[in-house]
Formats: structure tokens, C-alpha cells, sequence
């Protein structure tokens, strides 16, 4: 049976659809669009049965569907006050599934709500792609916190217990700390960034409400829009890397900028950080002391790039030449981590900084 106020596990046409369009939120799907997309997922889905669990989702007001010539594009319809809980459903059995036999898992996630339990502001904690990092011994998590005046603390308290749960289970761990504000604004910005990628890979581990309210605020003040590919910062492309280092005040010479994609500032600092990209290390701190930064999304994109020790030294050098907060807080969140810091040329640096117009 399907799903509001009955005793019943939610059937599996009803999650996968939930599922589904949760994790496309902004896309206009219709209903050809929604199987299709179903079938390679999960290997199977027919048209005639999506249709008909639609028309029931839409009956008990769970879903809008909305005609566009001879088509139909599927909302979800937030205005709802069950959808929360049954979204909430679907994310509980998702978890179940992902940690299913996975007894050092459950091993970790028992250790780490019991050293994170007094950490009030956790509003809910999710699991990004759970099924693909796992098999490459690996968690990435991402943690939403209320807005505090002890953001800061609360981060270096989660990175430092982060830090010895990887040690002891020899599991590579990544995570992604948020607030309510930062997480609004990576949801309903127009550039590409790991949050709008993040959450069409989701799994809630802690907290599921909690976090499909989030979305819920969130959306009713802006659609939000989500990207079903993950970026690999080596993998932008030249033409994109100079238009967006245009776009943050700094322009290379000699070179024409064209239109390309539009990407955070912490994408394109990790992409410009990376071994390969040497000649362009120098903009880092140009761009960084001309335009804010989020301080947790670029701490976390360095460690999982393996740009971290790069990054330290630059801000280092750079808190020294221009001290802002956000720099300071940066280091001291890379620090938690026992980065190995990558010496850059505070010469070299300043010099450049002059040049754009950036001390």
C-alpha cells in the first residue's frame, strides 16, 4: 500500500518516485521523464504503473502535477504538511538498504552520535553517495547546523572528532559542516558547487525531517535547482577556469575571456591548487582577499583534493598580508586536521597581490 496515515512499509513504486524526484528537485520532469529515469536507476519501471501511483501521490496532495501542453511536470507539493514525514520515510529506508550488512558502519555511526551528542546545533546529518565511496573505503558526510554565534567552535569540535573516528577505523572520511545560512545560499546559487551536486546523491542518516524542513524553507523562498554530476576540479575545463577567474577579479593578460560555466569560488580555488595547474597557484590569494569565501565548503574541497597543504601555506602568508576573520578561521579548521603545510613564496605572493589591486 502506499503511504499516508497506514501502518504499511511504503511500497517500492512510491519510494522510488519520491526518491527520484527528490533528488532532481528544480528539473522539470514529466512523466516519460520520470520513468525513464527510474528504469536506470534502478533497471525496471513501466509507464503504465508510474502513471498510476502519480495520480494516487497527486491525490492525496503529495505531488503536483502540472500540465504543460500535452505533457505533465511533476512537483513535489511542499504546502503538504505530510510530505516532510513521508520524505523523512523514504530516507530511513534508504539507510537501512545502504547499511544493510555493513556491521563496521553501523560500528562507526554508533561512535560518532555518541561523541557528537552534546553538539546541539546538529539539525541532521547525510550520507553523500554512500553506495560509491564505500566501496572505495570512504565516507562523506554532510552536517547541517543551526545558525550560532558558535559556528566556529562547533566546526573545530566536529573536524576534531571526525578526525580520531578516521584514525581509529582506518576509513577515510570527508565531511561537509553547514549552517542554516550557508546551506541556503550554496542550494539557491546559480554556480556549480558540491551542495546543489550533493543533494541528488543524498542519503539522511540522522535527523531526516530535520533536514526536508531545511529543504522546504529553502524552497519556498527560491526553486532550488540540483546537478546530478559530481565536478572533479581536474577536469575543468582551461575556457572555464579563466572565465571564472575574470569573474573574481582577476583577469589573465593576453587572454580573451569567453562565456563559459559559472562555478564557486571554492571549485575553481581547489582546481587552481591542484599539481598540475603550478603556473596559476599565484591567483589563489588574489581571488581569496577580493571576494568572500565560505570557509567550511573550501576547507572541505582542499582535504578532498588533496590541496589542503597547498591551501595553508597561502593563507598563512595571506592572513599575514591582509588578516580577515574568514582567513584566520580557515587556517584554524586546516589545523584540526594536522595538515601538512606546503610553504608558498610570500614574496612572489605579495607582489602579485599588488598587481591586482588585492593588499
Amino acid at each position: 500500500m502506499t503511504t499516508v496515515g497506514k501502518e504499511q512499509k511504503m511500497d517500492t513504486p512510491t519510494r522510488r518516485i519520491l526518491d527520484t524526484i527528490s533528488s532532481h528537485l528544480g528539473d522539470s520532469l514529466s512523466i516519460n521523464q520520470l520513468t525513464e529515469t527510474i528504469k536506470n536507476t534502478y533497471g525496471t519501471a513501466h509507464y503504465a504503473n508510474i502513471y498510476r501511483k502519480l495520480q494516487e501521490l497527486k491525490k492525496e496532495g503529495l505531488l503536483n502535477l502540472d500540465p504543460v501542453g500535452r505533457s505533465s511536470i511533476i512537483k513535489l507539493n511542499f504546502q503538504n504538511y505530510l510530505l516532510i514525514d513521508l520524505l523523512a520515510e523514504m530516507e530511513i529506508e534508504k539507510k537501512m538498504e545502504s547499511l544493510k550488512g555493513r556491521n563496521d558502519l553501523l560500528m562507526l555511526l554508533t561512535e560518532m552520535e555518541k561523541s557528537l551528542n552534546d553538539t546541539c546545533s546538529i539539525k541532521s546529518i547525510c550520507a553523500i553517495n554512500p553506495a560509491k565511496n564505500i566501496k572505495l573505503n570512504r565516507i562523506e558526510f554532510l552536517l547541517l547546523l543551526r545558525k550560532t554565534t558558535h559556528y566556529l567552535d562547533e566546526t573545530l569540535k566536529v573536524c576534531r572528532e571526525m578526525q580520531k573516528l578516521q584514525n581509529k577505523h582506518n576509513l577515510r572520511i570527508d565531511t561537509l559542516i553547514l549552517d542554516e545560512d550557508d546551506f541556503s545560499d550554496l542550494a539557491r546559487s546559480n554556480e556549480i558547487n558540491p551542495l546543489r551536486e550533493a543533494l541528488t546523491k543524498k542519503t539522511v542518516y540522522f535527523c531526516p525531517q530535520s533536514f526536508w524542513n531545511e529543504i522546504k524553507r529553502t524552497a519556498e523562498e527560491t526553486e532550488i535547482k540540483t546537478i546530478t554530476t559530481e565536478t572533479q576540479p581536474a577536469s575543468i575545463p582551461d575556457s572555464d577556469l579563466v572565465y571564472n577567474l575574470g569573474r573574481f577579479g582577476y583577469k589573465e593578460f593576453g587572454l580573451n575571456i569567453e562565456q563559459g560555466k559559472s562555478y564557486c569560488i571554492e571549485y575553481l580555488t581547489t582546481a587552481l591548487l591542484l599539481p598540475e595547474k603550478a603556473r596559476r597557484h599565484e591567483a589563489v590569494p588574489v581571488i581569496l582577499a577580493k571576494n568572500t569565501f565560505k570557509r567550511n565548503l573550501l576547507a572541505f574541497l582542499s582535504r578532498k583534493f588533496g590541496t589542503a597543504g597547498r591551501l595553508l601555506g597561502i593563507l598563512k602568508i595571506l592572513h599575514g598580508i591582509k588578516p580577515t576573520s574568514k582567513i584566520d578561521e580557515t587556517i584554524k579548521i586546516l589545523e584540526t586536521f594536522n595538515i601538512e603545510e606546503i610553504r608558498a613564496d610570500e614574496r612572489s605572493i605579495l607582489q602579485k597581490m599588488r598587481l591586482y589591486n588585492a593588499t
